[in-house]
């Protein structure tokens, strides 16, 4: 419960300072609220009974975070496959800690690959490679799609906060060549954002987050204006064109990027909705419906997240 009541305090906050364009936001704190997201949640769930493969290296002789989990459905089968990219800051997070949400997709027939990446250390990983690595994650299972059993024809591309940041560019990726990275063989047949980090660019201008902050969060290029743009889901936002789910809710500290979304959807003509939780309760926050899916408000994304997917098999 206190891990719980500072994340509610941590997603007000960022939500006044963003009001008031004041910075606040420091590199000790973040470590401090990000922490309990990057240990490994134990107890066991619907997924852990499904036939899984854990731990397949996406990369032959890589880190050992270049790695996916794949769960099988057992029911229902769709011969259809969830690509899940998780969140956390760029700095936090790990792929296991999504088996809940996982048995959301897998309880409805689709199999699911958590997509392991990784981390921005302020050093020498920064989010340049954890695109690289989400792209080659996406490459290794469509092109080993049929020794692995899945379906390379009816894949989706799924990614929370800024795992939706990851999943989106991967997605413009596959449908422009002119990006610095992308996938070479992984063509998503819809990407589902579950309250994304988008407007990348913009982070080391909004007055949010001390220096020393966003150089833990964003790698050491934070201040090479030029680079932000071309990491940023929001320059090639127009390369992808197929459907996209995008949800947020009142209480999402980063709700304005998914609006921003919205806006830049303008009268576009892409397959596109949009499901905005208009609720009070500070759990129905960030994320919700991944990190807490039998939520009352989570249920209902969720429901409508797969209706989603039901429609562009």
């Amino acid at each position: 419960m206190k891990k719980i009541r500072i994340v509610i305090m941590v997603a007000a906050l960022m939500m006044a300072a963003e009001s008031f364009g004041t910075p606040w936001v420091t590199k000790s704190f973040l470590q401090m609220v990000t922490a309990p997201i990057n240990k490994l949640q134990k107890g066991t769930c619907y997924a852990d009974s499904c036939e899984h493969v854990i731990g397949l290296p996406y990369i032959a002789g890589g880190n050992e975070r270049q790695v996916v989990d794949i769960y099988y459905a057992k029911e229902n089968r769709k011969n259809a496959v969830v690509i899940e990219v998780h969140g956390g800051f760029y700095v936090r997070g790990m792929r296991q800690n999504h088996r809940p949400y996982a048995s959301v997709f897998l309880k409805e027939g689709y199999d699911v690959v958590l997509v392991e990446y990784r981390l921005v250390d302020g050093d020498s990983i920064d989010v340049e490679d954890q695109l690289r690595d989400v792209s080659a994650a996406a490459d290794y299972v469509t092109v080993h799609a049929g020794e692995l059993g899945l379906n390379k024809d009816r894949m989706f591309i799924v990614g929370s906060s800024a795992g939706g940041h990851l999943a989106l560019y991967v997605a413009e990726g596959s449908a422009n060549e002119s990006l610095p990275i992308r996938p070479q063989f992984f063509k998503p047949r819809g990407v589902i954002l579950n309250c994304p980090s988008y407007d990348f660019a913009s982070y080391n201008s909004t007055g949010l987050f001390y220096p020393k902050a966003m150089e833990w969060f964003l790698g050491p290029r934070y201040m090479d204006s030029e680079w932000m743009q071309a990491m940023s889901p929001r320059t090639c936002f127009s390369a992808y064109q197929g459907p996209l789910f995008v949800n947020s809710s009142r209480e999402d500290f980063l709700r304005s990027q998914a609006l921003l979304i919205m806006d830049d959807c303008g009268t576009s003509t892409r397959p596109l909705e949009f499901v905005f939780i208009d609720s009070k309760r500070k759990k129905a926050g960030h994320v919700h419906n991944v990190s807490n899916p039998g939520l009352k408000e989570s249920i209902e994304v969720n429901r409508r997240m797969i209706a989603f997917l039901e429609r562009w098999l």
